[in-house]
């Protein structure tokens, strides 16, 4: 059941899927062969996955990881999308909020990445 407005849980989505693609532009400007890229995008997406409270609660995970989890781009996306799915929760409350603002940070990260690293294989 959604409880949510349907505008905010589709642009958290979207703003998701542009970190992944975001990443992958690192990662593709990162290594030469598909070879290589594919193994490291699985070694970043699995763990991103399993750390970031998407498969279960951040509070079951040991503090060394929480802590660690805490950085992750999926981390306070799923807690804002869960916000907004379960709660009805919009932009009056903060994990909503940085659910969106932490990603849009990490897209900017990683596109100037991006870029650094195209301008200095070259």
């Amino acid at each position: 059941p959604n409880e949510g407005n349907l505008f905010l849980i589709v642009i958290l989505i979207l703003m998701q899927g542009i970190t992944g693609m975001s990443l992958g532009l690192v990662i593709a400007a990162a290594f030469d062969d598909e070879q290589s890229a594919a193994q490291v995008a699985l070694g970043i997406f699995y763990p991103n996955i399993v750390l970031s409270g998407i498969i279960w609660p951040i509070e079951s995970i040991p503090y060394v990881l929480r802590c660690f989890s805490l950085i992750l781009p999926q981390t306070y996306a799923a807690e804002a999308l869960r916000g907004v799915l379960y709660r009805g929760w919009g932009f009056t409350h903060w994990p909503v909020w940085s659910g969106f603002l932490i990603p849009l940070a990490w897209n900017i990260i990683f596109l100037l990445s991006a870029t650094i690293i195209t301008k200095i294989r070259k």
